[in-house]
């Protein structure tokens, strides 16, 4: 059974399993006072939903005797007044687009270290090459891995638990994650995501230079 439409705001979002809860602006006596809505039933032609986002649905009691909303779309925009005025600036010619946290310099500095440690772990035989044949692997699973979470939020699908995800730039797969990172268009744009990430290459490499060299 549905209602009419209605308007709310996006109580909780969780994004990694794609399920949220709007709270209702006018919830008549009898009608739920939250409401369960999915990554599928979201007009995904903008943004992503998130926390306190306005929208526009339509509740639809589902078989259990549960409420979920469909047809949601946000509505209006979730700036306060300072930020709103702040993005209606026009950006300086002369400045140089915003680029992900740490730019291309930090990454291209750990692939040289990288590198290096694991030439003179060859060198020094403290590597065996199946260690080297091990890291490709987690690479080419890593890059797998980030593709795959990537399609299945573009559809709504169950998605990766980032810990996996964080797991496996841990073991060696960083340097795919990055990359997966800038081609995908993909985590780089969750500060709390790249501090683990960047955490996890911090780690690794430790951990390897302990290894070619303690």
């Amino acid at each position: 059974m549905r209602a009419r439409a209605g308007f709310g705001r996006i109580e909780r979002w969780d994004d990694a399993r794609g399920f949220g809860f709007i709270t209702p602006e006018d919830a008549a006596a009898g009608d739920p006072d939250r409401v369960f809505f999915h990554v599928r039933d979201f007009d995904r032609s903008g943004a992503r939903p998130d926390v306190g986002t306005r929208v526009r649905y339509t509740p639809q009691q589902q078989a259990d005797g549960r409420w979920r909303a469909v047809h949601v779309a946000a509505v209006g925009s979730t700036q306060t007044p300072r930020t709103a005025r702040a993005a209606s600036k026009p950006r300086d010619a002369r400045a140089p687009a915003s680029t992900p946290a740490g730019g291309t310099r930090g990454p291209l500095i750990a692939i040289v270290i990288w590198c290096a440690l694991l030439g003179a772990g060859v060198v020094s035989r403290r590597l065996p090459h199946l260690a080297l044949a091990a890291l490709a692997g987690f690479n080419v699973l890593t890059a797998a891995a980030y593709a795959f979470d990537k399609h299945a939020a573009q559809r709504g699908r169950w998605r990766t638990p980032e810990a996996h995800l964080h797991l496996l730039e841990l073991l060696g797969g960083w340097p795919a994650a990055g990359l997966a990172q800038q081609l995908l268009r993909h985590k780089r744009a969750k500060p709390a995501y790249r501090k683990v990430f960047l955490a996890m290459v911090v780690l690794h490499l430790l951990a390897l230079g302990l290894w070619t060299f303690a």
